[in-house]
């Protein structure tokens, strides 16, 4: 039977360079005060030291507003930022903990970086007591062993590889090596006394049950944060994702905000809980700018009766744009932490879902993505070269990762990246015209260079896959074809040569048949795309 224990008990549990594995996603999900708790030991003691820790998609706050080299990130796995407690960080994605992040750039700790389905699927594969996971998600990328291998540091080399290329029936697959945990640190809702774990009012449904197996059948021990402690037998049985016999150490969080639906607000939401769906009221319209202009372009893209993936930033325009053409009909969202349907939530709430339809697991979403189940996804891009390679998960030579961008972009049938054509400051400052774009300065960074400098999506194995791929910026529109890209379209007011082939770093094919961008882009009235 699980035992009711002292957070202080809890913590004394992860020892000297144990694999401890962290449950949550970004905003949602931390089990924030075991994560407290081990850092104050760890202040207190020195130890735990020489830890790796593995996470999806790590738990933390990505907000900005921080001082030098990460200091001020507090939340997730930001607190564990102590010097010599971590020595090797195997994420997902390292976006929401910056502190940790800053450490792997300036190669103070060994960072691999898998693709985020990888991760969730590995915790799966080693609860079933498999090897590891063979896959094709990340062939081409950094993620590659022929590139990068997922070690996205000269510490992480010398530790040594782990993914290796395979063959199977003539046909690549990446094998990623599984790995055994000591210890995790996971969340839940409620806890029975018998210790029974539900999650009704988490925001999403992680991998919770994958890493509490994965820990328990490789030895270790299963350490779950709860926000309140109920009678025996009083959870309904569905509601119940861990038996007790799955569970060592109980904590109930005596901090509420250390319990935490979300870390955007400290209200607990029940229409992200799939508990109510409230009236919304419509979306919001967007500001008339270079943004909506992208998202417009974009959304002329949307067909009927299409499951969708938008990414967050940029992309996440689409769905104010197709609320206001009335192009959402048939049309199903989908994100990769696991809700369906709804209005994805933005900044800091993202990736939680209001009212959607349905919420699966993280797990067995990426697994419905990585069989192809959307028909087309819209995302950021930072970089993009002449091969079609697109780059969101290194800059100035740190490497975040690439969270889900993998899993989605890879395995969609119709890829479309957005962003603005140049980037950096000066500000590239353009007017929208009504009838098109008067460029009046242009930003100093270019963002189509000969070569990116981390493939986070690979034109060659798209072409290979048959992908349809496209790229819009706010003048112009390319095509992946198997030479390269190809411009297909330029906006009206646009000169060709000094307002896009000088502004990029290589020369795209240009069509025999180049079009204008529809000129209703650029002017502030509805374009009535849903007539």
């Amino acid at each position: 039977m699980a035992k009711f224990v002292t957070l202080k008990e809890a913590v004394s549990h992860v020892k000297d360079g144990d694999l401890l594995v962290v449950g949550g996603f970004g905003s949602y999900g931390s089990p924030e005060e075991l994560l407290e708790g081990l850092a104050a030991r760890h202040a207190e003691t020195q130890s735990p030291k020489g830890l790796t820790i593995t996470c999806g998609i790590t738990p933390g706050d990505k907000l900005e507003t921080v001082g030098e080299n990460g200091k001020g990130y507090e939340l997730g796995v930001n607190r564990l930022r102590a010097e010599g407690l971590i020595t090797t960080v195997l994420c997902g994605n390292l976006t929401d903990a910056r502190a940790i992040a800053y450490d792997v750039g300036d190669n103070k700790i060994a960072g691999y970086l898998p693709p985020m389905g990888v991760m969730v699927n590995l915790f799966r594969a080693i609860a079933g007591g498999r090897p590891g996971l063979i896959t094709k998600v990340g062939l081409g990328t950094f993620c590659d062993p022929r590139n990068e291998g997922c070690a996205v540091n000269e510490k992480a080399r010398q530790q040594g590889p782990i993914v290796e290329l395979m063959t199977i029936d003539s046909e690549e697959y990446l094998f990623y090596k599984g790995f055994k945990p000591n210890v995790c640190f996971i969340r839940g809702t409620y806890a029975d006394e018998d210790g029974h774990i539900s999650m009704e009012r988490e925001g999403l449904h992680g991998t919770e049950l994958e890493i509490a197996v994965a820990t328990k059948n490789s030895g270790g021990i299963v350490i779950v944060q709860v926000e309140e402690i109920v009678r025996r037998g009083s959870l309904r049985t569905k509601n119940i994702r861990l038996h007790e016999k799955l569970v060592d150490y109980i904590v109930r969080a005596e901090n509420p905000d250390n319990h935490r639906q979300c870390y955007a607000t400290p209200k607990y939401r029940p229409e992200l809980a799939g508990e109510a769906k409230f009236a919304t009221g419509g979306v919001a319209p967007l500001p008339f700018t270079l943004r909506k202009v992208i998202a417009r372009r974009a959304a002329m893209e949307l067909k009927p009766d299409s499951i969708i993936n938008i990414g967050s930033g940029m992309p996440s325009g689409i769905g104010s744009i197709a609320a206001e053409e009335g192009l959402g009909e048939g049309m199903t969202a989908s994100v990769e932490s696991g809700p369906m349907g709804g209005q994805v939530q933005a900044g800091l709430s993202f990736p939680g879902v209001a009212n959607a339809d349905a919420i699966f697991s993280q797990t067995d979403t990426l697994d419905m993505y990585d069989g192809g189940i959307l028909d087309m996804t819209f995302l950021g891009a930072a970089e993009i070269d002449e091969k079609g390679n697109v780059n969101v998960s290194k800059f100035a030579g740190r490497c975040i990762g690439a969270g889900g961008f993998i899993d989605i972009s890879q395995n969609t049938k119709k890829v479309f990246f957005m962003g603005n054509f140049t980037a950096g400051k000066p500000k590239p400052d353009i007017e929208i015209t009504g009838s098109g774009i008067n460029i009046k300065q242009d930003g100093a960074d270019l963002k189509y260079v000969k070569n990116v400098q981390q493939i986070t999506f690979s034109g060659e194995y798209a072409v290979k896959s048959g992908q349809e791929v496209m790229y819009i910026s706010e003048r112009a529109v390319f095509k992946l074809t198997p030479d390269g890209l190809m411009l297909v379209e330029i906006a009206p007011g646009v000169d060709l040569e000094k307002d896009v082939l000088d502004k990029m770093e290589f020369k795209p094919l240009v069509s025999p048949d180049l079009k204008t961008m529809d000129v209703r882009l650029f002017n502030e009235s509805l374009m009535n795309l849903g007539k």
